[in-house]
């Protein structure tokens, strides 16, 4: 995450902006001409005539080096920064340069009496201004970035923190019917949640909702994020795995935040995979008939599709994911970095969503993840933020076309049906793996009513084995009989017949597709492996 650095003469602005975008962002305020009265217990004023410009550009020199490390953070610098090159090349190495252009009159205007302090302007201090600016306007435009020093204080300081957003992250626009929302995508975005959450929403407080593991891995950073903005979070932890994905979990949390009095203008952040941001969307979406939410997806599951769209539930001894609401995020924050540290098991089964996507939906997903999966397995920051941008797309206009999965984003169940009734019958197996082996199950079905050919099945089985991934259902796993049993509990059925997304060719399926469960027997024997 790279520092804002404020360039520009004296009077800019540069003290004041810098200091509103540093509470904006949550990020500290650091002023290079404080820096060196606080190395050698001076006023600036004192060093200059005591010690002459050349002893002052010398300790200027030491605290734009120790700005330079304070990462990241807002720094403000003296006017005459620029004259020094090593100066420039150290803050643009770390920062974003942002020259706060002003014309001398009003420069003067805000310097007011105090311009006849200042050394450099002493003598004459609208002549001298004049001059040193055109001395240094040709370094100042060496910026980054040049804005209108002239305009209030909040206008700069928000469209400052505009372009650290925007230049943070690539967004991809979830497009609906009641204003939509982004879905924010790129490395380091935790430093940035609490500005994020302060530009989308003004909520009267914040719960953080996560684990245990992931309070240690990430929670204090978020917390400490949002607290910067002034939202210091309500923090609730749940139980790791399917058992948080419940209803007396998801009751522990709404006790745990009425009993903090939390009241309907706060905001939900769910950080976590899957089963937090399910159970976070459940309780937001219930809470006092809802409150904001804010998805922090740390697994590529989540990051790729669960966080996406607005769907949210828990599961009943019966059925998994039978008692659940639509309840769209404000924002979503997908910081890649969190990845890195997935277990390998983790990130495989995340790839499962990934090949769906290819193969239900969009060719050239699955063109790409072929040819880039080595650098997604090894954890290519770059790379992992390509392919969740990619897939963010697919799934943002999937459900742009269908909120509330009433017809075409049913295409998004393709595997799953199958997927979920393998999931909740063998505790073996992850999300992931059971969906994986959901699309070979469907596949098959797909080919042997002669929608699909024969080389796309075998295709998807090849990219889901790179990928890690079983094809072949265990030996030992549920016999089909139980397995129908608990599809047809699944939301898809309809009217007691079976329904299913197949395949007509990579990148096509099609919905509501009624299979005769003697088909769907003949296509799980096909895909057990044997004994």
């Amino acid at each position: 995450m790279r520092s804002v650095v404020l360039i520009g003469m004296p009077g800019a602005g540069k003290s004041v902006v810098g200091r509103a975008v540093a509470a904006r962002l949550g990020w500290p305020f650091v002023d290079t001409d404080d820096l060196v009265v606080q190395r050698v217990g001076r006023p600036v004023t004192a060093i200059f005539q005591e010690q002459g410009e050349g002893a002052f550009r010398r300790l200027e020199r030491l605290a734009v080096r120790r700005a330079a490390a304070a990462h990241p953070a807002v720094i403000g610098t003296g006017g005459g920064v620029v004259l020094d090159e090593r100066n420039l090349q150290a803050l643009r190495r770390r920062g974003l340069l942002i020259w706060l252009q002003a014309p001398p009159e009003v420069l003067l205007s805000r310097l007011g009496p105090a311009a006849a302090d200042r050394p450099l302007l002493a003598a004459d201090p609208p002549g001298r201004l004049e001059a040193l600016l055109r001395a240094r306007a040709a370094r100042y435009a060496e910026a980054d970035i040049t804005l209108d020093g002239t305009r209030p204080v909040d206008e700069v300081a928000e469209e400052i923190v505009g372009l650290v957003l925007q230049r943070a992250a690539a967004t991809v626009s979830v497009s609906l019917p009641g204003g939509g929302y982004p879905v924010r995508i790129g490395a380091g975005l935790l430093d940035l949640l609490g500005a994020e959450v302060r530009r989308r929403a003004t909520p009267s407080r914040v719960v953080l909702l996560t684990h245990g593991r992931l309070w240690r891995r990430f929670g204090a950073r978020a917390a400490r994020a949002l607290a910067a903005v002034g939202l210091p979070p309500l923090r609730v932890t749940v139980p790791e795995g399917e058992r948080a994905k419940s209803l007396r979990a998801a009751a522990a949390v709404i006790d745990r935040m009425a009993a903090a009095e939390v009241d309907r203008r706060a905001a939900l952040v769910a950080l976590g995979g899957g089963v937090v941001g399910d159970l976070g969307g459940f309780v937001a979406g219930v809470y006092m008939r809802g409150i904001t939410l804010v998805h922090v997806p740390t697994t590529l599951l989540a990051q790729v599709d669960s966080a996406i769209g607005g769907k949210a539930a828990v599961n009943h001894p019966r059925a998994k994911n039978l008692v659940g609401v639509f309840h769209q995020p404000a924002v979503v924050v997908a910081d890649v970095e969190t990845l890195r540290p997935l277990p390998e098991r983790e990130l495989r089964s995340g790839l499962a969503e990934v090949v769906k996507y290819g193969m239900a939906c969009d060719a050239a997903l699955a063109d790409w993840v072929e040819a880039h999966l080595p650098a997604v397995l090894a954890r290519d920051v770059a790379v992992l933020a390509d392919l969740v941008t990619r897939c963010a797309a697919v799934k943002a206009r999937v459900v742009a076309a269908d909120e509330r999965e009433a017809g075409p984003r049913r295409v998004l169940n393709y595997g799953h049906t199958v997927g979920h009734a393998l999931e909740r019958l063998d505790g073996r197996l992850t999300h992931g793996e059971a969906v994986a082996l959901g699309m070979c199950v469907e596949a098959e079905v797909s080919r042997r009513l002669g929608l699909l050919a024969g080389a796309a099945v075998e295709r998807q089985a090849a990219l889901l084995a790179r990928a890690g991934l079983p094809t072949r259902l265990p030996a030992d796993a549920p016999d089909a009989a139980a397995l129908l049993a608990t599809m047809r509990l699944d939301k898809k059925t309809a009217a007691g017949a079976l329904r299913l997304v197949l395949l007509k060719e990579v990148g096509q399926a099609v919905i509501d597709q009624v299979v005769p469960e003697a088909l769907v027997r003949e296509a799980l024997a096909a895909c057990r492996a044997s004994s």
